[in-house]
């Protein structure tokens, strides 16, 4: 989120960044503020009276309890909205969502925070959160109600999202099977009552709304803020009047400054969702019999669309939403100040992904992908620019600078080829080997590298020297990987 800060001109507003925070820790902190003698647990409410006065509720263990209103922030399966309302039924996306948070650090921490990958039928965010950790989503096209085997989310999804970057894949293998959670993916369509008498509905007990806009727990913080408002503001005139404080009327004035917003953010996740969702990078992809058709690389054009959607209408959209709801919520501030500014390189790197990837800080790997022969180990590649990696099979280095990485295998030439690093990036150079050197991206596409003509290399690409038998993955990592003589090479963070 934080890339769109130059688009939408937020800084102007007090919003020089954006920030993310794990909800477990903001609910700490909130527990903290309001003291959490006054918090109790285990009390489901699971009926309640309206005197009109007063109202009465009653707990799953018989306890009662009476106040001056009840306020029903029990969650999508809302039991207060039930009594309110009757049964109504939640709208499935069609999506089950795994979520856990990880202990790992990207090496491009420093320059993203948050994270959109899109797949055909699958989806997967990931976010910094701060302290070390990065807490992720992974979205999964298939019916409600489904399981698995104990011991077997981290398994699944890393069936799920085989092949996928590693900026994907690290975070669910660095992730513990037991902080792994599964839950399917249901909203609510906002309603225009949300209450009746002194009951009154907030958060996603009366608009749950789809993930993909992490707004959910923004328009909760919301309705909280504009009921005390409401509360407050009805207090200081009933002191003022030496009257009754009017509990119906606030809240009434408080579900109807809500109702139009959220039902708009409501519409927006679900669009976010849909496009999210129905992503097809290239013509082709989910077409059976014509899914030959994406060796062509044509742009799908629901693809075209969307970019031109995102580039247009989104910075509007978004200046809006993550602007705040400031003409409504009187009496906040306008803008929250940070110490700290987007870096102003952040139009560069949403438009140019060699200056993106330029500003990743950590360790360059060449892990091996195959190796029967137990002749491959993992090679750490230099950033000195006068100390290129030569790959050969040689065993003495001859007159050549750099370091030599010997490999004795047929496939690979005395000198096969040569890694430096130049313009803060690495290059491929075939030194017109017998069996060539080919690069396989992160898109599968597969080429041979030119001889003498140095080839770009980037994060998650295979390389070939000679055959497939002596292929090695580029991994980027904040410090060295280990290698795990039991599974073979493991990324770790260390």
């Amino acid at each position: 989120m934080g890339l769109w800060m130059e688009f939408l001109g937020l800084a102007e507003r007090g919003l020089p960044v954006t920030r993310v925070i794990s909800r477990m820790a903001l609910q700490d902190i909130l527990a903290r503020a309001v003291g959490e003698d006054v918090i109790m647990n285990a009390s489901n409410v699971v009926d309640f009276v309206d005197h009109g006065t007063k109202v009465t509720v009653v707990l799953e263990n018989g306890q009662k309890f009476d106040g001056d209103l009840l306020v029903g922030a029990d969650g999508i399966w809302s039991k207060v909205r039930t009594k309110l309302f009757g049964e109504t039924e939640a709208t499935y996306s069609g999506y089950t969502c795994y979520t856990g948070i990880a202990d790992f650090v990207p090496p491009d921490i420093e320059s993203v925070g948050y994270r959109v990958f899109l797949g055909h039928k699958q989806y997967f965010v990931s976010s910094d959160v701060g302290a070390g950790k990065m807490q992720w989503y992974a979205f999964h096209q298939e019916p409600a109600g489904g399981y698995d085997a104990p011991n077997g989310k981290k398994e699944r999804l890393l069936k799920i999202f085989e092949g996928w970057c590693d900026n994907a894949i690290d975070l669910i293998v660095a992730t513990e099977e037991v902080a792994i959670l599964r839950r399917d993916i249901y909203d609510r369509t906002p309603t225009l009552t949300w209450g009746k008498g002194r009951v009154t509905l907030l958060g996603d007990s009366v608009h749950a709304m789809q993930p993909n806009m992490g707004q959910g727990g923004c328009m909760a913080i919301e309705d909280g803020y504009q009921l005390a408002w409401e509360l407050d503001n009805a207090w200081q005139q009933s002191t003022k009047s030496a009257s009754p404080i009017d509990i119906d009327s606030s809240l009434k004035r408080y579900e109807r400054e809500r109702r139009l917003r959220v039902a708009i953010i409501h519409g927006m996740a679900r669009m976010a969702a849909l496009m999210a969702s129905t992503y097809k990078a290239y013509l082709g992809v989910g077409l059976g019999p014509l899914e030959f058709l994406t060796k062509f690389r044509i742009p799908h054009p629901g693809r075209v669309g969307g970019m031109f959607l995102i580039d247009k209408v989104m910075p509007l959209m978004l200046n809006w939403v993550l602007g705040g709801n400031s003409s409504k919520l009187e009496g906040r501030p306008i803008c929250c100040r940070l110490s700290d500014k987007a870096s102003d390189q952040l139009h560069r790197w949403f438009e140019d992904d060699d200056a993106l990837e330029r500003t990743i800080n950590g360790e360059w790997n060449l892990l091996p992908c195959r190796d029967e022969a137990g002749f491959l180990k993992p090679i750490c590649l230099s950033r000195d620019e006068a100390n290129p990696c030569i790959i050969g099979s040689m065993q003495q280095q001859e007159d050549y600078p750099g370091s030599l990485i010997t490999i004795p295998l047929p496939q690979v030439s005395q000198l096969h080829a040569r890694i430096n690093y130049k313009d803060d990036a690495f290059f491929l150079t075939d030194m017109r080997s017998q069996h060539g050197t080919w690069i396989t991206d992160n898109e599968g596409r597969r080429y041979r590298v030119p001889p003498n003509y140095p080839a770009r290399v980037r994060p998650s690409d295979v390389i070939e020297f000679g055959s497939n038998q002596v292929s090695y993955r580029v991994k980027v990592t904040r410090s060295s990987p280990r290698v795990s003589k039991k599974e073979g090479t493991e990324i770790l963070q260390v």
